[in-house]
Formats: structure tokens, C-alpha cells, sequence
């Protein structure tokens, strides 16, 4: 117990005229337990309102959760720039997880800034929760983990770690399979558009694609290379106008996020494209939006839902001692087909 709350505990027994043993009983919830009286637990809890007490919940809760009956208490660590609909995926795969296979879990959701877990140095050094899932780290996050010692179980989202386990997707082969679409469907000229930061995520989604262009002798110029600063309907709209004022325009294109779709299409239109007929587009990650442009966003997907129901038994087996290695699983892409581009010509 920390000498603010020592202070605290001692200063109400003095007003209330009763031990700080009393005191402590009452305020960790036991005084029916021990035969305090109302009278005394009520007088208690009163001042300790007034004195602005607050127990000290997550030593609390994790207490109880080393008993058998009670919840796991997992931490989410989420940053803040990642986009609602990832959310939403992400949230459905925990709640169709914990109540599918009955797992006694409680989880609480921590927002931090990307490049910026460090912040939070504190949550791991103390171990306020039994096991965290970290999504969205940037290269400086993961810096930070491998550095960290810290006994709580750690799982990494769509992260390659050696010290920790985690689950991710190969986005090299995910790059890949775009490429060799685009080729299959007998395009000579591509072009890819996309954010000009590159975590390790977007950097090896981005090569893989570029390999697997001029590997199948694909053309690619710099001029049909474009990105921008920010992963948005504006950054997509300042990309396909830049790439529009640099000439010919590619007869595919691959966006490494959809995020910036909507802005690629209103330019093509603005300008008098028509997407299929003189582009054909796939975007990365398939969002709420994919299916509400016009045409449809043919998008290279995988599965959040999936991915999150492995990373709970991850976690869960980490806590329980089932396991004590890191443990790497590679999560696979695959494509949703709509209108925007078309399938392999042999599955047509």
C-alpha cells in the first residue's frame, strides 16, 4: 500500500474514531464479513468520500483473478490514428471469442499514441494487468518492447517479434499476390499509391509488390510510384493528382491502404476515368467503405477476427504456464473480388 493511501486510511480513522485496522476492513469491502456495524461502515465510507479515497483497483482485481473462479484481466493496447472499422473488426473477434468458447476474461482498453508506448513503461513495469494484446506498434514501440523487462505476458498484433509471441500477416506475400494478379489479368503498366511513412507493415507490403512486378517484368516508373504524408481521403486525392499531372495513367493500380480509395476514385471521375474499364484498382484491408464505392473496392484482406481469437489463446496459455516460449503464427491474405478489379482469369 503506498504512504499517500497509509496517510489517508490512518487520517480517516482519526475522524471517525475507530483503528485504521477498522478502517482498512471496511474500505476493501469485508466489514459484514468481520461484524462491523453498519453504523461504524457507514460513517466509514463517508469519509472517506470526503477525503477523496481511491483504492487501488488494479491490485485489487488482480489479486482476485490468481483465484480459479475469477476473470483474466487482458489489457488492449490500441493507437489512437488507427481507424474505427479496424476497431469494430477487432472488437466483434474478442467478443465472439470470449463468449463462443466461455472464457473467463475481462478486457480493458488502453489507447497511447503511436511511437509513443513507452508512455506507458509504467502499466508493464507494474503489471497491472494479467497479459496485453499491443496492436499498431511503429518501429520505436517495438524498440521499446525488446528492451523492456517485464514478466507480464505480452502478445504482439500484427508485429514480427523474437522476444515476444505474436501473430501476424506476411505482407511481403501479401504484396505478392497483387502482382501477380495484375499480371495474370495481362496489365503491362501498374502503378501503387500509399502513405510515404513506411512501418514494417506498409515497407514489405510495398516491396513485395515492386519485386513481383519486375520479376514478371511488370512496368513500373517512378512517376506511377506516388505517396503522401498522410493515409486518408485527401492523401488519396493528392496522390492520384499527382499521378494523373505525371501522364499516362497505369492500367492497374494497387492502394497499400484503403483508406485512401475514396479520394483516388472522385479524382478518376473528376477526370473522366472509368474504374474498371481504364484502371483496374485493389486496395489492402477491407473496410466499411469498400463496399459502398462505386464501383465496389476489390480488396486483399485478411482475417482481424481470426488473428484475435489466436492471439486470446496466445495470451491465455502464456498466463496459465501452458506455454512459456514466444510463439511466432503467420496469418494468410486473400482477396475479396468486387468490381473494381477482377479475379485470376482461370477462377472467371
Amino acid at each position: 500500500m503506498s504512504s499517500k493511501k497509509k496517510g489517508t486510511i490512518k487520517l480517516i480513522a482519526e475522524r471517525t474514531n475507530v483503528s485504521p485496522i477498522t478502517v482498512s476492513i471496511v474500505l476493501n469491502g469485508r466489514g459484514d464479513e468481520m461484524r462491523i456495524s453498519k453504523e461504524t461502515q457507514e460513517k466509514i465510507l463517508e469519509e472517506a468520500k470526503k477525503l477523496g479515497y481511491q483504492p487501488n483497483v488494479f491490485a485489487r482485481r488482480l489479486k482476485k483473478s490468481n483465484q480459479s473462479s475469477s476473470p483474466l484481466l487482458i489489457g488492449i493496447l490500441w493507437p489512437a490514428t488507427y481507424l474505427s472499422d479496424l476497431l469494430v473488426r477487432f472488437f466483434n473477434g474478442l467478443q465472439n471469442c470470449i463468449l463462443n468458447k466461455k472464457m473467463n476474461i475481462e478486457i480493458v482498453f488502453k489507447p497511447y499514441y503511436p511511437s509513443n508506448l513507452a508512455q506507458l513503461k509504467e502499466l508493464f513495469v507494474e503489471n497491472l494487468f494479467n497479459g496485453v494484446i499491443v496492436v499498431g506498434t511503429t518501429d520505436s514501440d517495438i524498440e521499446f518492447l525488446e528492451n523492456l523487462n517485464t514478466v507480464m505476458p505480452i502478445v504482439m498484433f500484427n508485429r514480427q517479434s523474437s522476444k515476444y509471441s505474436c501473430i501476424y500477416v506476411d505482407e511481403y506475400s501479401l504484396g505478392e499476390k497483387v502482382a501477380k494478379l495484375f499480371a495474370a489479368r495481362g496489365h503491362k503498366s501498374v502503378g501503387l499509391i500509399g502513405p510515404s511513412y513506411l512501418n514494417r507493415n506498409f515497407s514489405m507490403r510495398r516491396v513485395g509488390f515492386l519485386d513481383t512486378c519486375r520479376k514478371l517484368n511488370l512496368s513500373i516508373s517512378d512517376n506511377h510510384i506516388i505517396t503522401d504524408d498522410e493515409v486518408d481521403t485527401e492523401a488519396g486525392r493528392n496522390c492520384m493528382k499527382k499521378m494523373l499531372s505525371n501522364g499516362d495513367l497505369p492500367t492497374a493500380i494497387f492502394i497499400l491502404s484503403s483508406t485512401m480509395a475514396y479520394g483516388i476514385y472522385s479524382v478518376l471521375k473528376e477526370n473522366g476515368y472509368s474504374i474498371p474499364d481504364d484502371v483496374e484498382i485493389v486496395g489492402c484491408s477491407d473496410l466499411l467503405t469498400c463496399e459502398l464505392l462505386n464501383p465496389k473496392l476489390t480488396v486483399i484482406d485478411y482475417s482481424i477476427e481470426r488473428m484475435v481469437y489466436k492471439s486470446l489463446n496466445l495470451i491465455t496459455e502464456m498466463i496459465t504456464g501452458i506455454s512459456s516460449e514466444p510463439i511466432s503464427l503467420i496469418e494468410d491474405s486473400y482477396f475479396i473480388f468486387r468490381e473494381s478489379c477482377g479475379s485470376f482469369p482461370e477462377l472467371d
